[in-house]
């Protein structure tokens, strides 16, 4: 072992070799965590991402719960067409459905054949009957036409046509319909536009019941202001 202190005349000492390392010891326990830091400032806003596409918009609907069914079911013998508009109308001594008091005023309908409409809109508006030339039938033998008259004007695309083919026919059915605007306080009317006066009879033969002569149905598809 060499001296802590040594003269010029003593040797000095040699270092050994180094050891084998010691096995690594356990860990140690786990630190008492330190106080919280102090948050830090807010960055910078980021720039504004590209704006998505536009959604599509759904179409604008308007319902309408506005409808209408009267009908005929008493002998009925129409003229022919009057420009003067006198006895070659329908008329209607029944209903079925009035959606209410304030769509529809048919106090008239059984007088003077008309329907007046209370509420602007557009409506599909159809007629049917059931009917026959009156008698006596001339030959040749012409075919007999109906259509709505709105407001005492021809509504156009409304006149369809039925054909009585012998004078044993009991009836022969026809059927017209149309769809527009109508506006409020309207007048509407079915009229004869033949040059024949027309019978409209729910006694036929073959029928264990009377038939329906005539009837008109409306309903309304988009209200308006």
């Amino acid at each position: 072992m060499c001296k802590d202190s040594m003269d010029s005349n003593c040797c000095c000492c040699v270092q050994g070799p180094q050891g084998v390392p010691g096995l690594q010891g356990p860990q140690g326990l786990q630190g008492v965590p330190g106080p919280q830091g102090i948050p830090g400032q807010n960055g910078m806003q980021g720039p504004q991402g590209l704006q998505g596409p536009a959604g599509s918009s759904s179409p604008s609907t308007s319902g309408c719960a506005r409808y209408l069914n009267v009908f005929a079911s008493v002998p009925e013998t129409i003229q022919a067409f009057n420009a003067a508009a006198v006895g070659d109308q329908v008329l209607f001594n029944q209903v079925n459905q009035n959606s209410a008091l304030t769509d529809f005023d048919i106090s008239q309908a059984n007088i003077t054949g008309d329907i007046k409409f209370l509420q602007h809109g557009i409506y599909h508006m159809s007629w049917q009957l059931q009917a026959r030339i009156a008698p006596p039938v001339p030959q040749p033998v012409p075919s007999w036409s109906f259509g709505f008259w709105l407001n005492g004007v021809l509504v156009p695309g409304s006149i369809y046509s039925g054909y009585t083919s012998s004078p044993n026919d009991d009836a022969a059915h026809s059927t017209g319909e149309v769809i527009m605007e109508v506006q409020a306080n309207s007048m509407l009317r079915l009229r004869n536009t033949s040059v024949s006066s027309v019978v409209l009879n729910p006694n036929i033969g073959g029928s264990v019941f009377p038939i329906t002569i005539a009837s008109i149905n409306i309903e309304c598809l988009k209200a308006l202001p």
